[in-house]
């Protein structure tokens, strides 16, 4: 499969962490028994919320707009699921894109503090049911937010006042925890084709919908 050259790290998790970007940047997966079957057929992983999660090499980030997409299966009632985590720093920056009950949540420094942008009524009735989430973060205006649900636009947040900081220091990225030293907050359901990419620019807003619904679909996103 050809990848966007932007594309950072993509995950199927196709019975290993193998990186489809091209990078080279294979993940280590904790955990017992995370491999399983998807109902449609595939592979995924499967976090019971104990001890599993992927960590990957440590690498920055280039651009000034990131995107991240995943497809989840929350199992009923779990209040947390971290889909992505860098380790925490207000001046380095950093990423943390999580659910928590009905709501998908996605975290960034601005410096002297962070801020937090979200999506409401992402979950609710889709416990148990596999969705295809895609966040797309323009640094350049102030940190504004895109949050994608299945290919179509759920809400976009507004821009900050101030600055935000562009994770480009070079750091670990964790799927499925918040921070390996700290095992709390940890996953409890599916995650399948992880991947993270980076933009120079933001692209417009037709381009944004149809990248989302090629996702959602499994196929290459044309940025």
């Amino acid at each position: 499969m050809l990848w966007s050259p932007n594309t950072q790290l993509h995950y199927p998790f196709q019975n290993t962490a193998l990186d489809y970007s091209g990078n080279a940047r294979n993940g280590t997966v904790n955990g017992s028994g995370v491999y399983a079957t998807k109902p449609n057929g595939g592979r995924c992983l499967y976090f019971d919320g104990t001890g599993d999660y992927v960590a990957t090499p440590s690498f920055g980030l280039t651009g000034t707009v990131v995107v991240f997409a995943a497809d989840i299966r929350c199992i009923p009632n779990a209040a947390w699921q971290v889909l992505l985590r860098t380790p925490f720093s207000l001046a380095n920056g950093y990423l943390y894109c999580y659910r928590n009950a009905n709501l998908l949540i996605w975290t960034y420094s601005y410096g002297s503090n962070d801020a937090t942008k979200f999506a409401t009524l992402f979950g609710g009735s889709f416990d148990d049911t596999w969705l295809n989430l895609l966040v797309v973060c323009d640094y350049s205006v102030g940190g504004k937010v895109y949050f994608y649900r299945n290919g179509g636009l759920l809400t976009t947040s507004t821009s900050l006042t101030g600055s935000p900081v562009f994770p480009a220091t070079s750091s670990v990225k964790y799927i499925g925890i918040r921070n390996a030293d700290w095992d709390q907050l940890l996953t409890a359901g599916y995650l399948a084709n992880i991947y993270l990419g980076t933009l120079p620019t933001m692209p417009a807003a037709a381009q944004m919908l149809a990248n989302a619904k090629r996702l959602m679909l499994g196929f290459n996103p044309i940025w």
